[in-house]
């Protein structure tokens, strides 16, 4: 399957590109993506990318003339612009990995680059590299890009995240480190482009950031806000904030559905893109028009984005019976299919979804997917991770190759989950492990009581926050035949100490670690003793976001009290499986483990 994003519009409406993404990489690889542009008029798709380059951040100049994006080669990093009706094309290589690019104007363009230390590599290579701890700060820097010029700084000595940029000015979301746990702290910030100089504009109160971008008239900035798990999952309101004196509004208060993307249009209307419970919804935000919605799944799948120029919108969807494509909407909410890149698949079995909803003991109702894989078929709940993301209607995933294997599946949008609104994606802080956890297990007693699975085989399974629940139940609950968890927390303090997330686990628990009472209370590895459940665990070696410790150290506890687990190691992995034949084995032994237990006092069968 091919995966599809970076979904952009011409200003002028006769162009799409996009790019398209194998789904994994082979041994040692890299994710072969390719850049395709498309001529609406003529709906022929082109690909004019290189082979053997990982491309990203498209953007169209102004003019519509040109085609920009990033592409990279090892540890080569280009700029290559595309004249979209000649078919010349330019590249520039430049140093330092570049993040972003947008056209600033007709002529120049802005770039997000990571500090380039070109004294760095030659100690690498000399053997004299060590380095003090967050001492080394390599910032990620604006640079004006100019063809046939080259780069010119424009920042440094701050973290920027994200930007756009409207005359001499930039808006920013950024931090004072460059590290991961910084972007939790972060703010609005104006930066002149000339000088370098930045203004604080905004700074929210224990939430995140994301997506900054000016008003036509340049008044006000717009933003995303709201308590997110991890940068790059972008979800919550939509912030206006008043450049002359910084007072900021939330323009979708209370709305009940989480927003990931928007665009003002020349007249000043704002379209944006929600999750209302796995219906994604373009809806003009004031007016509350809906000019179209669908039940599936906008892509990317963590973070939902639409492009949009004059009155067209383009995106990435699936649904449980179309693979991904890119589709066009015009202003009458009409959707047409642009692509065919996925048609292969169409052939393949599809399976139905279901909403349900049920109301938590304290009146709470939160909402999931049941998806049947057949009269009495065993079920599996897939717990999504972050919290703050969301499951949602796909044709392929993980949880439709276990409905493959014959397993139905219960996907829980518990509390802390996305597609509800702010206040409902917020409700699990502090309290991580606690209400979320049981409005999965009330979930899953309204499925028992209402749709045809097997009792006695109901497995568990999940990865990241995920892999924390799908941890945490075994010492909970005997209620599983077993579990199978994925690169999950299971010690909140080594956790925070080793983690390069460290400040997201303060801010969703609401609490210094070092009060030790919310990081020791759900910390899965005190509670070893209650484990009756078997676990596989499976975790990639270089993970840096919940170190692969988490598992050495669950792994040991529960064999030291001599309970059934094993323990799958994926070397060169990160947080999650991107090599095929490792994500091929993690299915395999996933579903070879679920098998293995007949039922949930079932003895074991071999699962050597």
């Amino acid at each position: 399957m091919q995966t599809l994003n970076n979904v952009t519009l011409s200003p002028d409406g006769k162009y799409v590109a996009f790019i398209s993404s194998d789904t994994y990489k082979e041994f040692k690889g890299l994710i072969e993506n390719r850049v395709i542009l498309m001529k609406l008029a003529e709906g022929k798709e082109e690909i004019i990318s290189d082979e053997g380059r990982a491309n990203s951040s498209l953007s169209f100049s102004p003019d519509s003339s040109r085609l920009a994006y990033v592409s990279s080669e090892k540890e080569r990093n280009y700029i290559v612009i595309r004249d979209v009706d000649s078919n010349g094309q330019e590249s520039s290589m430049v140093n330092g990995k570049i993040d972003s690019l947008k056209w600033h104007d007709d002529t120049s363009m802005v770039a997000l680059v990571e500090d380039y230390h070109k004294e760095e590599k030659k100690k690498k290579k000399e053997g004299n590299d060590g380095y003090f701890f967050e001492e080394d700060h390599k910032f990620h820097s604006l640079w004006k890009y100019t063809p046939g010029h080259g780069m010119r700084r424009l920042t440094s000595g701050f973290q920027v995240w994200d930007f756009s940029s409207l005359g001499n000015r930039a808006a920013a979301v950024v931090s004072e480190y460059p590290y991961n746990w910084s972007w939790y702290e972060p703010r609005i910030a104006l930066i002149d482009l000339e000088t370098g100089e930045q203004r604080t504009l905004y700074t929210p109160e224990k939430r995140q950031l994301s997506s900054p971008s000016f008003s036509k008239d340049g008044s006000k900035v717009f933003f995303i806000e709201s308590l997110m798990s991890d940068n790059g999952v972008e979800s919550g309101d939509i912030i206006s904030c008043s450049i002359e004196n910084g007072k900021a509004v939330n323009m979708t208060e209370n709305a009940e559905k989480s927003f990931s993307c928007f665009k003002e249009t020349a007249n000043g209307v704002i379209y944006a893109l929600g999750n209302n419970m796995g219906t994604f919804e373009i809806q003009s935000i004031g007016e509350g028009r809906i000019i179209w919605s669908s039940f599936g799944a906008v892509l990317p799948a963590f973070s939902p984005k639409f492009s949009s120029e004059g009155g067209l919108f383009a995106f990435a969807f699936t649904a449980k019976d179309r693979p991904q494509e890119v589709y066009l909407v015009d202003g009458n909410g009409e959707a047409k299919k642009l692509t065919d890149v996925n048609s292969h698949l169409s052939g393949l079995r599809s399976y139905d979804s279901k909403m349900v909803k049920w109301k938590s003991t304290d009146g709470v109702e939160p909402y999931g997917l049941f998806r049947n894989a057949g009269e009495g078929a065993p079920l599996v709940v897939v717990v999504h991770g972050g919290p703050t993301s969301a499951s949602t209607e796909n044709f392929m995933d993980y949880s439709t190759l276990l409905m493959g294997a014959g397993f139905s599946v219960f996907l829980p949008n518990y509390r802390g989950s996305t597609g509800k609104g702010r206040k409902y994606a917020e409700l699990n802080r502090g309290d991580m492990g606690g209400m979320d956890f049981k409005d999965i297990m009330e979930g899953l007693d309204y499925v028992l009581e209402n749709e045809p699975v097997d009792r006695d085989r109901i497995f568990i399974t999940g990865g990241s926050y995920g892999g924390f629940i799908s941890a945490w139940a075994v010492t909970q609950t005997d209620r599983f035949a077993a579990s199978a968890s994925l690169f999950g927390i299971v010690d909140w303090i080594s956790f925070h100490g080793v983690s390069s997330l460290a400040t997201w686990d303060s801010i969703h628990y609401d609490q210094d670690p070092y009060a030790f009472d919310r990081f020791l209370k759900f910390s899965a590895i005190r509670y070893v003793e209650n484990v009756k459940t078997p676990i596989l665990l499976m975790h990639g070696i270089e993970d840096p976001y919940v170190p692969v410790g988490q598992y050495y150290q669950f792994y040991r506890a529960l064999k030291d009290k001599g309970k059934e687990a094993r323990l799958l190691l994926f070397p060169r992995e990160g947080h999650g499986f991107r090599e095929k034949k490792h994500f091929e084995m993690y299915i395999t032994e996933m579903i070879r483990w679920f098998n293995s237990f007949p039922s949930k006092t079932g003895d074991p069968q071999n699962t050597a």
